[in-house]
């Protein structure tokens, strides 16, 4: 079992502070430097290997002169994957700040990667800090080409309270050009951290090497100040007979250092302790029992210890110096030297680095040196055993390269390998290519054995659900969900972790869901749901709940769906995961109770988050809920022409994917209702005739047929449509159908019955909408009506009705809506709007959020929500709404 206590240690690790070398020079002139840079956005300290940026970030750190608290991490090969980086980010910020929001934060394991997502939710939670966060990458040349588009990103749009201190070997390309122009950019080169004569002479003096001045000079020449050239100088001329002889034949440049390290360094240790240093080169980092286990020995604690008596060689990278790392020059020479004199020993040694690193949880680091030694058999055996939990945690950008270098044959002769090698191109997008591999899996099931079929069998019904999801192959996923119920004993498998359980359901319950299977849809994604909580598996606990809500709510069941919904919305913005697929469905559902209940503000704040979350959604009937929420809106702004193309492009998007009934209802009757509205009477009843004639119509398009009907003058014909679906008595439903197209049924036959001048009977049908729609605030299927209804509302109030409230708060929002329209709005401003905030008004009406328009305006979003504010009480608006609607009427915008 792996080992947790481990596995935090060596993340401990990365967010550590490194000691600085032992009798360090206190430099002054790069500590007030980097107390300027970080007054701004961004710091650059750029410089070879041995050039002291590490140590004088350190000095600075210990010296206590950062404005703030400091996140440190320290990157590795490891961490070039885009997930894997910013996990380390947030982790090292939330040990930094100790913030609960920040500590909230995390990376969607399979939500598409982009910045979008974690640069928002990090500056929302940095938003209240009292002083600066600086946070520091080290090493960043490790990752530079994994993560270089997000650090952009992050650099051009910094949060206001983030400090960026960038530690690297090479430039990274962020647009450093942009930054120095803005002024945004502090940069320490390797001309500015070499050593002066000055510094130089303190650096021996602090060592306890006594040179000559001119000696000094010479030696400082040679090296041009490098660091490390100094520093192991001064090593051997500690106790050298002849240090001018030394420095007459000593410079600075890589090869001298190399041959340096060789012949005064190495070829000097003890044979014990020089063998010690060759066969623990392989890791990066080091501790005593992962040295044991790559020598064989017992003592690596005092092997460590003499080395870091040295303070040359080794770095100690936590407070109780339990783990070190070599000095980089000094670990690539090692590695060289292990090569050229241990050839037949540097398999072996990464097959026992992958062993302990991978009993300890360091899946990533296991793999990497099973592939670096050739220990095909070994990192096969890590894959098919770690890849489905490294892909449920976000983690295979990491493990896909060491699948792309694996030997054919292993992967041929593997059904498992072939499932995981499947899942990796699956994760990346190319479905084309995961293909062969999938078919293989599925044709090699017999060759796996007994004890791991169950969750072989698991894994290979999760790809083909995943599969069939983001390819929008409903066939496919249809398939595999028939497949996965058959063998329903595969999902009660003692043999299966609950992290691989609730994926499984969760993406069974889904796939169900968009294909209309909402009672089995309901029962796997509570199980789902469960499965994650118990097994702290908060991004699949959101899937879950948000796909919940979807499936309540097309059940009719609107408080459910409701609660699943903010439930779901509250754990996305707690983690930082606000922009994310499911959040978009939780904020679809929200927003249609809320046009539902005639909240339009509310609505279009829900629509415009849901936008910015589902912008790259795979999960196309995802985007027909969204669609529809944003044609109604539309369509009660009197935009008919607008909330049709939504739907048009909506109906191109979803494709040949077969929607849930009651979706496609609702998509269906809207669309015929646009369609009249824009003057297509006759198409739009077409349309709902055709599907009358496929299909036995459902309450939905009854209700669009008679609205059109009413249209049409002819409420008889009204009447007839919805006698069916009418129930008797008690207002049971006829045919299970949504309280919503319920009530609005009801309404519409009151509205009939009007028009046949039988009002007893109006009123009956009117007070049974009331009855059903009051108690779950659904005023707008009567505002909706607008002028068509309120005589009738009015005669109701005045012979009594059990709802007063609700009439009443309907009559007054239609009458407001109509004097609106009736007459233009002269509004003549005392204070007008600045050349800032017409610019800012004019985004409004989009569906950009605060965070977007402050993106293209090159400003922070605390000044976007300022300007908002200014902006809203010069124009006496109550909100973003009808801030634009009195922007239009002042010709502030067109």
């Amino acid at each position: 079992m792996p080992d947790p206590a481990v596995s935090d240690a060596l993340l401990a690790t990365k967010l550590s502070v490194p000691r600085g070398p032992k009798a360090a020079v206190r430099r002054q002139r790069l500590l007030d430097q980097l107390d300027t840079g970080v007054q701004g956005p961004v710091t650059l300290v750029a410089g070879p290997a041995g050039a002291g940026k590490s140590a004088l970030l350190s000095s600075w750190i210990a010296e206590d002169r950062p404005p703030g608290p400091v996140a440190w991490l320290s990157l590795a090969t490891d961490d070039a994957d885009r997930r894997r980086f910013w996990r380390g980010v947030l982790a090292a910020l939330a040990k930094a700040t100790g913030d609960e929001a920040v500590a909230a934060l995390a990376v969607s394991p399979r939500e598409p990667m982009r910045m979008g997502l974690v640069a928002p939710a990090l500056a929302d939670a940095l938003e209240g800090a009292k002083q600066p966060v600086v946070l520091v990458l080290d090493d960043f040349h490790e990752v530079i080409e994994a993560v270089h588009e997000d650090l952009e990103r992050l650099v051009r749009f910094p949060p206001p309270a983030l400090r960026l201190v960038i530690v690297t070997r090479a430039d990274p390309p962020i647009g450093l050009g942009r930054l120095r122009l803005d002024g945004n950019l502090t940069e320490i080169r390797a001309a500015d951290l070499s050593f002066s004569l000055d510094e130089a002479d303190a650096l021996f003096r602090a060592l306890d090497v006594v040179l000559a001045p001119d000696d000094l000079e010479t030696l400082w020449r040679r090296t041009e100040g490098w660091a490390a050239a100094l520093r192991l100088a001064a090593v051997s001329l500690r106790d050298h007979p002849d240090p001018r002889a030394f420095i007459e034949h000593f410079a600075g440049t890589d090869a001298t250092i190399s041959d340096y390290l060789v012949s005064e360094v190495l070829a000097r240790q003890p044979p014990e302790l020089r063998d010690f240093l060759l066969r623990t080169s392989v890791v990066g980092t080091l501790s005593a029992d992962l040295a044991d286990a790559l020598t064989g020995a017992t003592g690596g604690r005092a092997m460590l210890a003499r080395l870091e008596h040295g303070g040359v060689l080794t770095t100690p990278l936590d407070e109780r110096g339990t783990w070190h790392r070599y000095h980089p020059l000094f670990a690539e020479l090692l590695r060289a030297e292990l090569r050229a004199q241990l050839p037949d020993e540097v398999a072996e040694l990464h097959r026992r680095a992958a062993t302990w690193l991978a009993a300890r949880g360091d899946n990533a680091a296991a793999l990497r040196h099973a592939a670096a030694g050739g220990a095909w058999e070994l990192a096969a055996d890590l894959t098919t055993t770690r890849w489905f939990p490294m892909m449920v945690n976000g983690e295979m950008g990491t493990l896909r390269p060491i699948l792309e270098t694996m030997p054919r044959r292993f992967v041929e002769a593997s059904p498992e390998l072939a499932l995981a090698f499947g899942g990796a191109l699956l994760a990346r997008g190319d479905y084309a290519g995961a293909q062969p591999y999938l078919r293989r899996a599925e044709e090699g099931e017999a060759l796996v054995p007994p004890e791991r079929r169950a969750p072989f069998a698991a894994s290979r019904a999760a790809m083909g659900l995943y599969e069939g999801r983001l390819r929008g192959d409903p066939k496919a996923a249809l398939w595999a969900a028939r497949e996965l119920r058959d063998q329903a004993a595969v999902l009660d498998s003692g043999d299966l972790s609950s992290g691989v359980r609730s994926f499984v359901l969760g993406q069974l319950g889904i796939v169900e869901l968009w294909t209309g299977d909402l009672d089995s849809a309901i029962a796997h994604l509570e199980r789902a749901y469960a499965n994650a909580l118990d097994g702290g598996n908060d991004w699949t606990a959101l899937a879950a709940t948000a796909h919940l809500a979807v499936a309540r709510a097309f059940r009719g069941e609107l408080q459910r769906a409701l609660r699943r919904a903010d439930e779901a919305v509250t754990l996305a913005v707690r983690r930082g995961w606000g922009r994310s697929e499911p959040a978009g469905a939780a904020y679809c559902v929200q927003a249609a109770i809320a046009i539902q209940r005639g909240q339009r503000e509310r609505a279009e704040g829900l629509v415009s988050l849901a936008s910015e979350a589902l912008h790259e959604t795979r999960e196309r009937p995802l985007r027909a809920v969204h669609a529809l929420n944003r044609a109604l809106l539309l369509s009660d702004a009197g935009e008919p022409e607008d909330a049709l193309n939504v739907l048009q492009v909506a109906r191109d998007e979803v494709g040949d994917w077969p929607l849930l009934a009651p979706l496609e209802d609702q998509l269906l009757a809207r669309e015929a209702l646009l369609r009249a509205a824009v003057g297509e009477r006759a198409l739009g009843r077409a349309l709902l005739e055709r599907a009358e004639r496929e299909t036995a119509m459902s309450i939905p398009v009854a209700n669009a047929l008679a609205r059109l009907s009413l249209l049409d003058g002819d409420p008889g014909a009204a009447r007839a449509l919805l006698a069916p679906h009418l129930a008797d008595g008690d207002g049971a439903p006829a045919d299970g159908a949504p309280v919503s197209v319920r009530a609005e049924a009801w309404l519409l036959d009151a509205l009939a019955l009007d028009a046949l001048a039988e009002p007893d009977d109006a009123a009956t049908s009117l007070e049974r909408s009331l009855d059903l729609a009051e108690p779950a605030g659904l005023s707008r299927l009567i505002v909706e009506h607008g002028n068509r209804v309120r005589p009738l509302l009015h005669r109701h109030v005045r012979h009594g009705t059990a709802h007063p409230a609700m009439v009443g708060a309907a009559l007054a929002t239609i009458e407001h809506r109509g004097s609106e329209g009736s007459r233009a709005v002269a509004v003549l401003l005392a204070e007008p709007l600045s050349e800032r905030e017409q610019a800012i008004l004019r985004y409004l009406p989009t569906m950009m959020s605060n965070h977007e328009i402050a993106g293209e305006l090159f400003v922070s979003v605390n000044t976007i929500k300022t300007h908002l504010k200014a902006i809203y009480r010069k124009l006496d608006a109550s909100g973003r709404r009808e801030a634009v609607q009195r922007g239009r009427d002042l010709g502030l915008m067109p």
